[in-house]
C-alpha cells in the first residue's frame, strides 16, 4: 500500500529530471514522469498550440486530466510504498483544484527552481533545435515560472503549509545535504547511493531523449557551471522572458531549503 506520495513541480530546464533519476535509485517506489505534460501537448484537452503528430494524438486520445488524476490517487501500485511524480507546473494551470481531491490529501508538493538566466536560455537553445528536440521555435509561455509560483501559493494556502523548494544551484553544489533534507521533509527514505546512478536511458522518458541527455549520460549530479555573466547572444524575446521570470524565481528562492551547516 502506498504510504507516501510526492509531487515535484518545476519549470523546464530546472534539473528536476536529475532529482527524478535520483529517486529512481530507491527501492519499492513507483515513479511517474510528466503525466500531465502529455495531456497538455497530446490529449483531447491539449492546450499547447504546437503541432503534434497523429501517432501521439492517437496514443493519448482516451486520456484526460480526470483519468490521470484518478490513476495517480490509487492506493496500490503492485505493493509499492511510495509514489513520486515529476511534472511541469504550467501543464496544470487552471487545474489546481485537482489537488484538493481526497486521494491527494496526504501528498507532499515540492518545487524545483533554477536561475532563469540559465533555465530559460537552455530552453531557448533546445526548443529551437528541431534535430534534437523536434521543436523549431521558442514559446515564452513555456518558461513556466509564473505558474510554478502560483501553484506554490495554491498549495501553501489550500493543501499544506510550507512546501519544500529546492534550488538547482544548491542541489548541484551540495547534492548529499540537499537530497537528505529533501527526503526527510517529504518522508522518503534517504540513501547515499541516491547521489549517483548508472548512466543510460530510462524507458519512461520516451524516444525524444534530447531533453534528458545530460542526466542519461551522467553518473550523478554534476557540479554547476561557473557563472560567466549575463548571456549576450539571446534574442530580445528570450531576454524579456528571463526578466519576466526573475521575480517569481526570487520569491521562491527566498523559501528554498539550504544545505545543512557543515
Amino acid at each position: 500500500m502506498v504510504k507516501t506520495g510526492v509531487f515535484l513541480w518545476c519549470a523546464p530546464r530546472c534539473v528536476a529530471t536529475a532529482v527524478e533519476r535520483s529517486v529512481r535509485t530507491l527501492q519499492n517506489g513507483k515513479v511517474f514522469h510528466e503525466p500531465f505534460l502529455t495531456l497538455f501537448y497530446y490529449s483531447p484537452e491539449r492546450k499547447s498550440p504546437r503541432p503534434a503528430c497523429a501517432q501521439s494524438l492517437q496514443a493519448f486520445s482516451q486520456s484526460s486530466y480526470q483519468s490521470v488524476s484518478k490513476m495517480l490517487q490509487q492506493q496500490e501500485f503492485d505493493g509499492k510504498e511510495f509514489v513520486f511524480i515529476k511534472d511541469m507546473a504550467y501543464c496544470v494551470e487552471g487545474k489546481f483544484d485537482i489537488f484538493l481531491e481526497d486521494g491527494f490529501k496526504n501528498f507532499k508538493h515540492t518545487f524545483m527552481i533554477r536561475d532563469p538566466k540559465k533555465a530559460v536560455s537552455s530552453l531557448f537553445k533546445l526548443s529551437t533545435n528541431p534535430e534534437l528536440a523536434g521543436w523549431d521555435y521558442f514559446d515564452p509561455a513555456e518558461t513556466g515560472f509564473r505558474q510554478l509560483f502560483e501553484l506554490y501559493q495554491f498549495i501553501d494556502r489550500h493543501v499544506h503549509k510550507n512546501p519544500v523548494v529546492v534550488d538547482a544551484e544548491d542541489l548541484l553544489r551540495f547534492p548529499n545535504e540537499i537530497m537528505q533534507s529533501y527526503c526527510e521533509a517529504v518522508g522518503l527514505p534517504f540513501d547515499e547511493r541516491m547521489i549517483s546512478w548508472q548512466p543510460g536511458p530510462v524507458a519512461e522518458w520516451g524516444p525524444c531523449t534530447a531533453w534528458h541527455d545530460e542526466v542519461m549520460n551522467s553518473a550523478g549530479f554534476l557540479p554547476p557551471q561557473e557563472n560567466t555573466g549575463e548571456p549576450t547572444d539571446l534574442p530580445p524575446e528570450v531576454v524579456s522572458a528571463v526578466e519576466e521570470c526573475l521575480p517569481y524565481y526570487k520569491k521562491l528562492a527566498a523559501l528554498r531549503i539550504l544545505p545543512k551547516q557543515r
